[in-house]
C-alpha cells in the first residue's frame, strides 16, 4: 500500500537519509522561522526533533512547535499534540486534553495521521461514534492503521451496526494482517457478503490530502518551502 509509512508518523519524520547540506537547510530555515513563518517554525521543530542539520534537542523542538501552532500551522499543531500525547516525556507532562485540542486542529485541516490519533483519543474517552468518524476520514486517505481500526469497529459493532462485509473489506485494504488471516476472515462471510466486500476493495482508491502528502515529503518539503520563500515577488 502506498501509505504504509503513515502508520509511524507521530514518532518518525524526515526519515530519508540526511542530505550533505542539511546544516545549511537548517540555518536558512531558522532565519525564515525567526521572521514569523509558521511552516518554517514547524520544520525547525522537526529538525530539532530528529537531529537533522543540528543536534537533537527536544526542548527546542517543543518550543518551535508551540510557536508554529500559535501561528496556525496544522502540522506544527499536530506535533505539539504529539508531545502532549506522551512523545514529550521529560519535556512536558502528558495532557490528553491538550493533545486532543492540538491534534484536532491538524485533523480538521486534513492530516491523516492526526485524524487517526484524534479517533484514538475519542475511543479512549468512550466515544466510539466520533472515533469511527475520524478513522473513516483517515482511512479514506489510505492510512493502514485507520483502515484496520475501522475493520475492528465494524466487526464488533462499535460505534456502528455490525457489518462483517465492511469489516473484511477494510481488513484486507489495511494490508496489515498476513494473507492467511485475510483468507480466514473471508471464510466467515456468506457468498454475497464476500462479493460485496471484494467489490469495495476493487473500487477503493486512497485520496490523501495535500497536507498529508506534505507531512510525508520530509526534508524535501522543508527544502521546497525554502525555495518558495526565496522566489522574488512578481
Amino acid at each position: 500500500m502506498k501509505f504504509v509509512a503513515l502508520a509511524f508518523s507521530c514518532l518518525l519524520f524526515l526519515g530519508i537519509p540526511a542530505h550533505a547540506d542539511d546544516a545549511g537547510t537548517f540555518n536558512a530555515m531558522v532565519t525564515l522561522a525567526h521572521q514569523g513563518d509558521a511552516e518554517a517554525q514547524y520544520h525547525v521543530g522537526m529538525m530539532y526533533n530528529n537531529g537533522i542539520g543540528t543536534q537533537q534537542d527536544r526542548s527546542q523542538a517543543f518550543a518551535w512547535f508551540q510557536k508554529s501552532a500559535a501561528a496556525d500551522d496544522p502540522l506544527g499543531a499536530y506535533k505539539l499534540g504529539c508531545y502532549y500525547d506522551g512523545q514529550g516525556a521529560g519535556v512536558v507532562a502528558a495532557d490528553p486534553d491538550q493533545a486532543l485540542k492540538y491534534k484536532l486542529v491538524s485533523a480538521r485541516a486534513g492530516y491523516a495521521r492526526a485524524q487517526h490519533d484524534v479517533a484514538l483519543l475519542y475511543d479512549r474517552q468512550g466515544n466510539p461514534e466520533e472515533a469511527l468518524k475520524w478513522w473513516k476520514m483517515a482511512g479514506d486517505q489510505g492510512l493502514p492503521s485507520a483502515l484496520f481500526s475501522m475493520s475492528r469497529a465494524y466487526s464488533a459493532g462499535k460505534g456502528t451496526p455490525r457489518d462483517l462485509s465492511l469489516s473484511y473489506a477494510y481488513f484486507k485494504l489495511s494490508q496489515i494482517a498476513p494473507p492467511k488471516n485475510v483468507n480466514e476472515m473471508a471464510g466467515l462471510l456468506s457468498k454475497s457478503e464476500r462479493e460485496n466486500a471484494e467489490k469495495i476493495v476493487s473500487e477503493w482508491k486512497p485520496q490523501p490530502t495535500a497536507l498529508t502528502l506534505k507531512a510525508f515529503a520530509g526534508i524535501t518539503a522543508a527544502e521546497d518551502h525554502l525555495k518558495a520563500a526565496r522566489k522574488p515577488a512578481i
